[in-house]
């Protein structure tokens, strides 16, 4: 039985990882300031661009083309009090923003996540702005955060807060990502897991909210470290998948029927060689996804760059062709049966 069960466990755990798909560049454009959110609102056509530069200090929200003219730019001053602002996304006539230090901060609100009443300051339809620069606080109308060591239990005891740097929204609920932060200076991978979860949408200023299902990572689950960062949906509106973009410059694909976290993770896509040399942690930090392009946008922190690509579930030349994959499986699994009938045999 031993023999059987090796088979079945290895043939589960090939059949777990994910496939390496086929990204292609079509394009790239710089910003006027290092990316920490994105989100491609349908109804003006424009690319939001949020960027957080300063902690406690002034964010800075841009409206871009999709050919990446800047339409206008949107100051969230310092009175707003929002710590470290690191992600965005717009839903009728609500805003969401993402602060990834709210908590630790006295002088922030303190939240993870704030809903905010959203009108296009700027007077942006169709493409254009009626304004080129102004200034917006944001009126709160609901808010939370996420408890790191307790509901989500991440951080290895070393990081005690859940840093929110993505967010997507998606009926009555929403999707987070815990980011990693070197909490010891320049350690990158001492915080496993890290986790994405869904919960459902804060109703009420200043609640916690409990995860209603997660995703935890560690530096094995997938193969290699990651410090998840960004999040979109796709073609599909994340009726299935949800898209993750992490700062090691790689883009996932998880089904978000599938509760196994590396079962989930089905589809990968190495844009290192797009993105270029960069410093570490200052990767990929924001994505969105334009169904009118049929294209993922992806803000780079170190280069200030935005790299429009496709992502195709074709597999990478480096991968092996699914007919290659399953007949070594078969090959494999041949000879693990037939030690299996020798070992009940008493021939081994």
């Amino acid at each position: 039985m031993s023999g059987l069960f090796l088979w079945c466990s290895w043939v589960g755990g090939a059949m777990a990882a994910a496939v390496k798909g086929t990204v292609e560049e079509v394009r790239s454009f710089s910003l006027a300031k290092s990316p920490s959110g994105m989100f491609h609102d349908a109804g003006s056509g424009l690319l939001y661009v949020l960027c957080g530069t300063e902690t406690n200090g002034d964010h800075y929200l841009y409206a871009y083309s999709l050919a990446g003219v800047q339409q206008c730019l949107i100051t969230i001053p310092s009175s707003a009090k929002m710590a470290r602002v690191d992600g965005f996304w717009i839903k009728g006539s609500a805003a969401y923003i993402v602060d990834s230090q709210g908590p630790m901060w006295s002088q922030s609100l303190g939240m993870n996540m704030y809903v905010v009443e959203w009108k296009d300051p700027c007077g942006c339809a169709s493409g254009t702005c009626t304004s080129t620069s102004v200034s917006w606080s944001p009126t709160v109308t609901a808010s939370t955060k996420f408890d790191a060591t307790g509901d989500v239990g991440d951080g290895a005891g070393i990081d005690a807060y859940f840093r929110n740097s993505g967010i997507a929204v998606v009926g009555t609920d929403f999707y987070s990502v815990n980011g990693v932060h070197p909490v010891k200076q320049g350690d990158y991978t001492s915080y496993y897991p890290k986790s994405l979860v869904k919960a459902a949408l804060p109703t009420a200023v200043g609640t916690t909210s409990a995860a209603s299902q997660k995703w935890s990572f560690t530096a094995s689950t997938l193969g290699h470290d990651v410090d998840m960062e960004a999040l979109s949906c796709g073609s599909d509106g994340c009726e299935t998948y949800l898209y993750v973009g992490d700062e090691w410059n790689y883009v996932y694909r998880l089904t978000l029927g599938t509760a196994d976290s590396a079962q989930a993770v089905e589809y990968e896509w190495d844009l290192n060689s797009i993105v270029g040399a960069v410093s570490t942690d200052k990767g990929i930090e924001s994505m969105t996804y334009a169904a009118s392009s049929g294209h993922f946008y992806v803000g780079i922190q170190d280069t200030s760059k935005v790299h429009v690509v496709t992502l195709s579930t074709k597999a990478a030349a480096d991968t092996p062709a699914p007919q290659e994959a399953s007949a070594k499986i078969l090959r494999i699994s041949s000879t693990l049966l037939a030690l299996t009938a020798m070992m009940a045999a008493g021939n081994v």
